[in-house]
């Protein structure tokens, strides 16, 4: 276990509830997998954590797909482009999902949805990339699991979460968790994708130590849960968050909007710092782990520095030009004290 929270760089650890919210969802995939012929793919950065459940609890080799569907306020507000399907889309989701790997199976592209744009795009590509190979059976299997609130998403013909509950205490807490992208940045294996750099040709690497760290907390969380497998299914099966939150009627939306503004901040980062916060606070307690939001805020700063060096470089400079002429002044002043006469109490005093 680390020392503290944000010691190996991330944003928090994994609560209770937020095992409850992966296990919820996790359980509602395998029971539509009735042959277990799925193939799991995560698109994007969101759904990271979900794809390591599936692959530390039910040892599914679940996949990620690092695409982002670009939009413009207009295509947005429809919810879905026709992204154009070429021989450099063809060969990067090649690199990522062999044709050997699609044979035989029912993609399940999996994300969070808010406007439903990257992944009804996405779905749409994955069809025109099954028929270019000649996989036409599997190219009408080609389905979707949006984790939203959104009825017209989840009752989608092509949609495998048909019975997910935003109104679960653990859902509820999924929803908020994605919708803020924490987690996003520490855990993904790959970084944001655009449609240019697939055009011109590049294939994003994964981020070793990403990788790993995502790893580890998910190891820990899960040991944090019980001594072996069969324990820990039995604590998530049990679990009191799987039950439906105490006031059902508000919506995840609802809940950030009574979130505070903060200065000139935009909404969104308000959002992300205010549950980051609380969220790294709740994890602290949890785990045990002293000092955890003083740690966090060390490391956010430290990872800020190495993000901007230059600017963290001017501020030390700074302060090490304030530090040394405060030395010099004291140092000065002292060399100017007078000796005092101790003959003269009044004046010794």
């Amino acid at each position: 276990m680390p020392k503290y929270l944000g010691e190996s760089g991330e944003n928090r650890l994994f609560q209770h509830k937020d095992m409850a919210g992966f296990y919820y969802v996790a359980q509602l995939l395998r029971a539509e997998d009735r042959d277990r012929d799925f193939l799991y793919v995560g698109l994007g950065r969101s759904p990271v954590v979900i794809m390591e459940f599936l692959r530390q609890v039910f040892d599914i080799d679940a996949r990620d797909l690092p695409l982002s569907i670009e939009t413009t306020k207009v295509e947005y507000s429809k919810g879905k482009r026709d992204v154009p399907y070429d021989e450099a889309m063809a060969t990067f989701i090649d690199h990522y999902l062999p044709r050997d790997l699609l044979r035989g199976r029912k993609v399940i592209l999996v994300d969070y949805v808010d406007s439903g744009y990257s992944l009804l795009s996405a779905q749409g590509l994955m069809e025109a990339h099954l028929k270019a190979l000649g996989l036409y059976e599997e190219a009408e299997h080609v389905y979707i699991a949006p984790l939203t609130n959104l009825e017209k998403f989840l009752k989608d013909e092509k949609s495998v979460l048909g019975q997910f509950r935003p109104d679960i205490s653990a859902a509820h807490r999924l929803l908020k968790v994605l919708h803020a992208t924490i987690d996003k940045e520490p855990f993904s294996r790959f970084p944001r994708t655009s449609e240019k750099s697939i055009r011109e040709g590049r294939f994003p690497q994964p981020d070793v130590q990403a990788v790993s760290r995502l790893q580890n907390v998910m190891r820990l969380a899960l040991q944090n849960l019980g001594e072996d497998r069969e324990q820990i299914m039995e604590t998530l099966r049990s679990s009191k968050f799987l039950k439906t939150k105490r006031r059902p009627e508000r919506t995840f939306q609802q809940s950030i909007q009574s979130i505070p503004p903060r200065g000139q901040l935009g909404r969104s980062v308000v959002v992300k710092d205010h549950l980051n916060e609380r969220y790294s606070s709740l994890s602290a307690k949890e785990y045990g782990i002293p000092n955890g939001r003083l740690s966090y805020e060390f490391q956010r700063g430290m990872a800020k520095a190495r993000r901007h060096p230059y600017a963290a470089t001017g501020v030390g400079v700074t302060f090490a030009i304030l530090a040394i002429f405060f030395i010099y002044m004291l140092v000065k002043a002292l060399m100017a004290l007078e000796p005092v006469d101790h003959s003269d109490r009044i004046q010794e005093l």
